[in-house]
């Protein structure tokens, strides 16, 4: 029991420490990124992941905190972006960016011009 209450201290303790380390990014620059770094391969070039590789990103709920925890430590199949292969100013355009993709409605199938005739 007195090591599930560390365990616990210690996620909360680590968790600011990426709060703290998240800079405002550039979205322009951040789509960059995403596209030379090719995240569209599993999340869609809009975040909308129409594959079952990678989940979707936009409209998802995410927080900087979590996508900067997900690029730096994955819990999944995607691979780790270390600072060595993708630097924290990277880091935090693609991030501004991934968050701009959940800005106005989410799209359904009305908004595509060809489902509708």
């Amino acid at each position: 029991m007195k090591k599930f209450f560390v365990a616990i201290i210690l996620t909360a303790l680590a968790a600011p420490v990426y709060a703290q380390t998240i800079a405002p990014g550039d979205v322009a620059r951040g789509k960059d990124v995403y596209m030379r770094d090719a995240c569209y391969t599993c999340h869609g070039t809009t975040g909308a992941s129409t594959s079952f590789v990678g989940p979707k990103l936009a409209h998802a709920g995410l927080t900087a905190n979590r996508i900067l925890r997900q690029l730096r430590q994955p819990s999944a199949q995607m691979p780790a972006y270390t600072e060595k292969m993708l630097s924290d100013k990277d880091a935090a355009d693609l991030i501004a960016y991934v968050l701009s993709l959940s800005k106005g409605p989410t799209p359904t199938g009305k908004d595509i011009p060809l489902l509708n005739r």
